[in-house]
Parts: C-alpha cells; sequence; structure tokens
C-alpha cells in the first residue's frame, strides 16, 4: 500500500510515463521533474522561460518576440538601421538576436545548470540576459 500512497500523493496528475513498475514488482513514481515554464514582462515585451531537466542539471532557456523588420518598400532607411543593430549583437555571449522566415525578430538565451535550478537560479540567469540584451532591446525599440 505504500507505493500507492506515494503516486497518490506526488504524481498527480497522471500522465503517460508518470508511473512505472520497478524492478520488485511495485508501482514506482518517475523521479523525474516535469518542465517547468515561466512569462513576464519588463518595458512591454513577453519573455517566455522554460527549465528543462537534463540529467543531473537544467537546461534554462528565455526568449521573446520583438516585432517585425520592415521590408525595404516599407521603410528602407528604418531596415537598414535595425539590420545593422542586429549585426552589432553577434557578439553577445548569452543571447541571440534572430531573425526568422516571416521577418520576425526574436531575442533568445540558453544555459545549461550542472544542479536542479531552484529559484535563485532562474533569477540569476533571467538577470545575466536581460543586462546583456536590454541596451540593444532599447536601441531597437526606436525602430520598432
Amino acid at each position: 500500500m505504500q507505493p500507492l500512497a506515494e503516486v497518490s500523493q506526488a504524481a498527480l496528475p497522471l500522465r503517460l510515463g508518470t508511473v512505472h513498475i520497478n524492478a520488485d514488482g511495485l508501482l514506482g513514481i518517475a523521479a523525474t521533474p516535469a518542465p517547468s515554464k515561466q512569462r513576464f514582462a519588463i518595458d512591454d515585451v513577453l519573455y517566455h522561460v522554460s527549465i528543462d531537466p537534463v540529467g543531473d542539471g537544467s537546461r534554462f532557456r528565455i526568449w521573446a518576440e520583438l516585432g517585425y523588420v520592415p521590408y525595404t518598400a516599407q521603410s528602407p532607411q528604418r531596415r537598414r538601421d535595425i539590420l545593422a543593430i542586429l549585426r552589432a549583437t553577434q557578439h553577445l555571449a548569452r543571447s541571440c538576436f534572430v531573425v526568422d522566415g516571416g521577418q520576425k525578430i526574436l531575442v533568445i538565451g540558453e544555459s545549461h545548470v550542472e544542479e536542479h535550478i531552484d529559484v535563485t537560479g532562474v533569477v540569476y540567469e533571467t538577470v545575466q540576459f536581460l543586462q546583456e540584451v536590454r541596451p540593444y532591446l532599447r536601441i531597437l525599440s526606436d525602430f520598432l
């Protein structure tokens, strides 16, 4: 009865892979924590954060959609300025500015943490990312 009590307290909601039968033939709980996802907004930019367990560590990802690069026919000077700003971000260590196929500008950051990340680790990684990208976001905001 003890394994059933553990499942009832820790494994809800039940999903595929939540429970398993261990070598002793008893019901067990998968120990891998579920991915975590949060959102927050700063300066009218919505950021998405996800933390995924990877082995004994965690993968921290953060990204935001910033806007669109205007087409040359719409505003050739604004397009040149935005692309020049984006080229200037190529040296960044923790983040990457990307233009997708639809001309949408995204800023993305990813880091790997050796242990399972807690709230303090999430705040630390988020602040590191924001310190690196915020000056460029302020400049881009004049053009978007």
